[in-house]
């Protein structure tokens, strides 16, 4: 899977001359959190809204808000933009892309070109990557989620794989999952069955602590 496959390439930008107030209603009729700031073609920065809460009045400051609101007035994205930028390109797997955001705190993805790492050529947002993941794990889709704790600790994978395929089921999906706070080493098994009855008791009876999952 690639971040090609799954951005917007219906980017909606401004420049870096932009109003603060204008960015900010771009964002809220939109209904979006973040905002690539483009200069003739080239990507130069990026504004948020947490951003523009933290240049917003506050009540700890001298200023009149008649001052602040005159101030705010007169600034552009250029004078709070974020400069540095974490950005992607579209040949970068979602795998790898989700992992190095999530290591910087980023929650969208910006991807540029490959040749023009300041041309922007989409965006990957968490909205996105949800659809990936939903994919991946086959949220909604008809069929039975075995839960098998413990994977490999009892018997082997092998032994797990063949019980399914001598039952004639298809197995849709298999992923590997660490409940947070534990070293345990699960697995979760997508069926292309509705009744996993005959498998879970034959998993069982091997030694295996199996649980059918609603999907």
């Amino acid at each position: 899977m690639y971040i090609g496959e799954y951005m917007n390439t219906n980017v909606i930008t401004v420049s870096s001359d932009t109003l603060i107030h204008d960015a900010e209603k771009i964002m809220r009729d939109h209904k979006i959190r973040r905002l690539p700031v483009v200069d003739k073609g080239k990507l130069v920065g990026v504004i948020t809204r947490d951003t523009l809460r933290e240049i917003s009045p506050s009540p700890a400051t001298s200023l009149s808000i008649w001052e602040l609101n005159y101030l705010l007035a007169k600034m552009k994205v250029k004078d709070v933009m974020k400069k540095e930028l974490f950005t992607v390109t579209a040949d970068a797997t979602v795998e790898q892309a989700v992992s190095e955001a999530q290591e910087r705190g980023i929650g969208t993805l910006l991807v540029v070109d490959k040749d023009k790492a300041d041309r922007l050529v989409g965006i990957a947002t968490t909205t996105d990557l949800y659809k990936v993941t939903t994919q991946i794990l086959g949220f909604g889709q008809p069929g039975v989620r075995l839960h098998i704790l413990e994977w490999g600790k009892k018997g082997s994978p092998a032994e797990v794989i063949d019980t399914i395929n001598k039952s004639g089921t298809r197995i849709l999906s298999l992923f590997s999952v660490t409940p947070p706070g534990t070293e345990r080493e699960d697995r979760i098994i997508h069926l292309d069955t509705e009744d996993a009855h005959e498998i879970i008791d034959e998993l069982k009876g091997k030694g295996y602590q199996v649980e059918a999952r609603p999907r």
